[in-house]
């Protein structure tokens, strides 16, 4: 019967889309010869033939189930009017077997038809589960996430990097209502909230997760070599990455191949704790600083170095109950450059006394053959060359 009825298209539809928990009110109308006359308002759904109301009369025992009957005049002209009924059924708290396709009918004829589609938001299976999920470097993990709603939901994980950025991660395996979460041999990269989003087309729910990958601590410097003269003030600086906490020492050794180490760690504690020591003459001391929830900054300051502690050994050593790491630095002296004296030859220095005797004399020489020439030339030339003297001398003292 339904299948014939989707092939006849002269009879008006509805689709209409509804949450679970919801109340919903259909209605058709029906005029006044229908209700007067033999024929009765039928309520009934077609999947299963079952029949809600005829007229006003309860048929099924449901009583979510309510029917509802209201008249009102039409006017057809100013002389003319006639009566609708408006024949109404109300379901409340709908629940997902209330689906299906409703008929408003005049006994055997269909006036119209409700397709009432059944939709539910995604909720999840599971209420008891762990939120905080503890595990070790190296060791495969897996956390399922179980959905259900109509339509059924799309699942997925994402890991929350910050407040504003998520990454979904793609190594998920599916069924209709799961979504499992695989992480092979994880590291400390792997920390962090993960999320099992579940949507459709009604909405989307969320349930976080605490991932926390404890690993040994990883301790590094930015050099193993630090270069400096005698009674300079050192800074030596590890960082340390570890979970959990760890308990940071700093340890001295004289050499590799004499192991005894000292405790300077515990040399400091011990002389910290006395009131009475004076800590001024303490020629280190030590400083730890947590940078987040995983890392550790340390510092060993050394205020004057003495020749000693140079060409050995500091050692930062961070313990957890997961391993030991350690950074060993070492401390070489500088020299200072030796200082070379730098010898300059003067250039020497000729004094105008001597430039101005060499002049007196050269003009002293020329006058002499200029006068013992002048005895062989006329006068007039004798005067010419005179002139000439006399301004190449000018020229010269000028």
């Amino acid at each position: 019967m339904t299948n014939c009825l989707n092939e006849d298209s002269s009879i008006s539809r509805e689709f209409i889309n509804v949450n679970v928990g919801k109340r919903i009110r259909i209605e058709c109308e029906l005029n006044n010869s229908t209700i007067n006359g033999n024929k009765k308002g039928l309520w009934l759904r077609l999947e299963d033939a079952e029949v809600f109301f005829y007229s006003t009369s309860r048929i099924n025992s449901d009583q979510r189930f309510q029917i509802e009957q209201r008249s009102s005049l039409h006017m057809i002209n100013s002389t003319l009017s006639y009566e609708i009924i408006t024949y109404s059924l109300i379901i409340d708290d709908i629940h997902l077997t209330d689906g299906g396709t409703y008929s408003c009918q005049a006994d055997n004829k269909i006036i119209k038809l409700f397709i009432l589609n059944i939709v539910e938001r995604p909720y999840f299976i599971t209420h008891e589960y762990s939120t905080l999920l503890r595990t070790q470097i190296g060791r495969n993990i897996s956390i399922t996430c179980e959905a259900q709603g109509k339509p059924d939901p799309y699942l997925n994980w994402m890991k929350k990097i910050d407040e504003y950025n998520q990454k979904v991660i793609v190594n998920c395996s599916t069924t209709p209502t799961t979504c499992q979460l695989n992480l092979i041999n994880v590291d400390r990269y792997h920390t962090g909230i993960y999320e099992c989003v579940a949507m459709n087309i009604v909405g989307t729910i969320g349930r976080f997760y605490e991932l926390d990958v404890q690993y040994p601590p990883d301790v590094h410097s930015l050099t193993e070599e630090y270069y400096h003269f005698i009674g300079d003030a050192v800074i030596l600086e590890c960082l340390i990455d570890s979970n959990p906490e760890p308990d940071i020492r700093w340890l001295h050794r004289y050499s590799n191949d004499i192991k005894q180490e000292i405790d300077l760690s515990r040399q400091f504690y011990q002389e910290h704790s006395d009131n009475n020591n004076n800590q001024d003459n303490r020629i280190w001391y030590i400083k730890h600083e947590q940078l987040n929830a995983t890392r550790w900054k340390t510092n060993l300051f050394i205020k004057r170095i003495p020749r000693r502690l140079f060409n050995s050994n500091f050692i930062c050593r961070a313990i957890n109950h997961h391993g030991v790491g350690e950074q060993s630095i070492n401390i070489i002296e500088k020299h200072h450059p030796s200082k070379k004296h730098r010898h300059t030859t003067p250039e020497p220095f000729i004094s105008n006394n001597t430039t101005l005797s060499s002049t007196i004399k050269f003009i002293s020489q020329t006058t002499n053959n200029i006068y013992n020439r002048s005895k062989r030339l006329s006068s007039y030339r004798y005067y010419l060359f005179i002139l000439g003297l006399y301004s190449f001398l000018s020229s010269l003292y000028v």
